[in-house]
């Protein structure tokens, strides 16, 4: 784009892709392609009439919409322009200084603890992020990973330290957060050893007593029995209208 003045520091300055916008009278809103910060930064012109902010059109769905007041109609023509995107001068490798960063990315956890007593573990005052990111030292001498085990926030050495001996801590790594998994993203091959217990099954699912077995008594899902398996239940039985078993192995009601 051809401008006067200084070459502009930073911010894309682009012509919206308006190929796929619909004029019909109806359709008021429009995507931009990427967000837009303040619909100031907009230029709309429409039939070659440039277009008053906030009066003509405003930004809507976070700044990703254009939404004109009044729907343009059919055969309407349009250029949008946008001058400088949100965001300021992309990050140049080795650009972020340490004064960049918020404190808590700034400062390593930390703990220092004289012992009064012989003993081979102690609590820490944070839990860390992993066994491999820690730096163990005792009276300044820096540990093995294969000298001590951490469970939790509680590290332990394989002997007592003595009394009036100096350990420090230091968590180098970055601290885990917590998070809610995807639906459908948690595999068999995510699953720890023994992750699943009775008492997290449907009560459907558990033996209660055996050899007794507890099923309901409908079906309210499609199901399929593999060539090669078995499958039973104990009856009566209904199952759900628009419900499908679809038997390529062995089913048994009993």
């Amino acid at each position: 784009m051809a401008y006067i003045g200084r070459q502009p520091a930073f911010g894309e300055f682009r012509k919206v892709d308006v190929s796929s916008w619909t004029f019909n009278g109806s359709n008021a809103a429009f995507p931009l392609g990427k967000q837009v910060g303040n619909v100031n930064q907009l230029i709309v012109s429409l039939n070659a009439v440039i277009q008053n902010p906030t009066d003509d059109y405003n930004l809507e769905a976070g700044g990703n919409n254009l939404a004109f007041t009044t729907a343009p109609d059919s055969g309407d023509s349009c250029f949008v322009m946008v001058l400088g995107d949100v965001g300021g001068p992309p990050i140049v490798t080795g650009g972020v200084t340490a004064d960049m960063l918020a404190a808590n990315l700034k400062t390593f956890s930390e703990f220092t603890r004289t012992f009064l007593g012989e003993s081979d573990s102690c609590g820490l005052n944070f839990t860390p992020s992993a066994k491999g990111a820690l730096l163990v030292s005792i009276d300044g001498v820096v540990q093995a990973q294969n000298n001590f085990t951490l469970s939790g926030s509680t590290i332990s050495f394989d002997s007592a330290l003595d009394s009036n001996s100096v350990l420090r801590v230091v968590d180098l790594g970055v601290k885990a957060g917590v998070f809610t998994p995807v639906t459908g993203s948690v595999t068999n091959g995510t699953l720890a050893d023994a992750a699943v217990q009775v008492s997290n099954l449907d009560s459907s699912l558990v033996i209660n007593n055996v050899p007794i077995r507890v099923n309901t008594q409908n079906i309210t899902s499609s199901i399929t029995i593999d060539s090669g398996k078995n499958a039973s239940v104990i009856g009566p039985i209904t199952i759900d209208s628009g419900v499908n078993i679809t038997v390529n192995g062995n089913f048994t009601v009993v």
